[in-house]
């Protein structure tokens, strides 16, 4: 996402903006850096007035906490601070996340309680979950503005090129029967350990499907990933990919027969509108924020689905996509250019009046 948008610098720019990227560290405040180039520009702190903009993109959880009293002067000198929020997840079930992680989430968003002037979210769940927590956790109910920035769908124009592994591409030749696919950290959120029991319960029927997992090593998963290494189907119908490029995803997305997105909980849910991008099919957990992708021939699952339940889900889709049964529709890509399109109908306004004395 933060590639997504940054890439589209020259769009910003039109727009009368001039554009600084900026980083911090630890032990550095933010600074001017020569993103995409390697390299830093200035490590002087960076300063600010009145008609300036701090757009937080990336998800700082720390970095934001370390340098609070460097955002607490920026707004106090008149700069507006806007940040990306993707969910509420770390507060509102911890149990999903490393220990530290709620109590970092919390400081983070309290730090930005404090400085910032509106938030841009993933989505309307998004958007409804912050201003709850922003209310509950610190009784901030007004002084900030949200807007919800739709989210670019196509990986080539975010794409961070690494090229495909040396064997990626061989393996996939080589792979025979249906090839099912799912992506996303692997973290207890996302469902996978479902998905492992629907497919164990498929593959004893004597399903020949190919069950591929592409995302990183998360969290409190360390039993799960042994599980998956140790499966008689490890390296025969299943897969796991945690390094995999944006290349070698594109070309998974275009290999499958169709995905599936198990997850507990989202705030968007960015590989359910990648997969559509790519016209695959989609079977979806039945979670409200994937519900409003009906209309685009996205299936669903219960959301409590037993192993067995899971398996006849997946067979049946499987079987519905082998008669033609399943078709993809209304696909809506929006473009990152869109995307930088609303933000920049979002700021425009800000370069207007004064800046409200307080965000809290």
């Amino acid at each position: 996402v933060v590639r997504g948008v940054a890439l589209r610098e020259e769009q910003l720019r039109r727009a009368g903006w001039d554009v600084w990227f900026v980083a911090a560290t630890r032990k550095r405040p933010y600074h001017r850096v020569r993103w995409p180039l390697p390299g830093e520009e200035d490590r002087t702190p960076i300063e600010g007035g009145a008609g300036d903009l701090f757009l937080g993109l990336d998800y700082a959880l720390d970095t934001v906490r370390f340098h609070e009293a460097q955002l607490r002067r920026l707004a106090q000198r008149g700069v507006r601070q806007w940040y990306l929020v993707h969910d509420l997840l770390p507060v509102q079930r911890p149990d999903w996340f490393p220990q530290s992680a709620g109590l970092r989430f919390r400081k983070w968003l309290r730090v930005l309680s404090s400085v910032t002037d509106g938030y841009l979210c993933n989505s309307t769940q998004t958007e409804r979950d912050l201003r709850l927590n922003l209310r509950t956790l610190f009784g901030v109910k007004e002084g900030y503005e949200t807007h919800v920035l739709p989210m670019g769908t196509d990986i080539k124009n975010s794409l961070h090129a690494t090229g495909l592994q040396d064997d990626f591409a061989e393996w996939l030749d080589q792979l025979t029967g249906p090839m099912v696919l799912t992506v996303g950290t692997i973290e207890p959120r996302k469902g996978h350990s479902d998905l492992l029991d629907a497919f164990s319960e498929l593959w004893s029927r004597g399903g020949d499907a190919n069950l591929v997992l592409v995302g990183r090593e998360g969290w409190k998963v360390e039993a799960l990933l042994e599980r998956i290494r140790s499966h008689p189907e490890f390296g025969r119908r299943l897969f796991y990919f945690n390094k995999a490029s944006d290349e070698a995803l594109m070309r998974a997305y275009e290999a499958c027969r169709g995905v599936i997105i198990p997850s507990l909980a989202e705030g968007y849910g960015l590989p359910l509108i990648e997969a559509l991008g790519y016209l695959r099919p989609v079977l979806a957990r039945h979670i409200e924020v994937f519900r409003v992708h009906e209309a685009s021939g996205v299936r669903y699952f219960p959301e409590h689905a037993s192993p067995q339940m899971l398996a006849d889900s997946i067979q049946g889709w499987l079987n519905d996509i082998s008669s033609g049964q399943v078709k993809v529709t209304d696909v809506e890509c929006v473009p990152w250019e869109d995307s930088v399109k609303v933000l920049l109908e979002v700021l425009v306004p800000l370069t207007l009046g004064p800046k409200p004395a307080s965000a809290g």
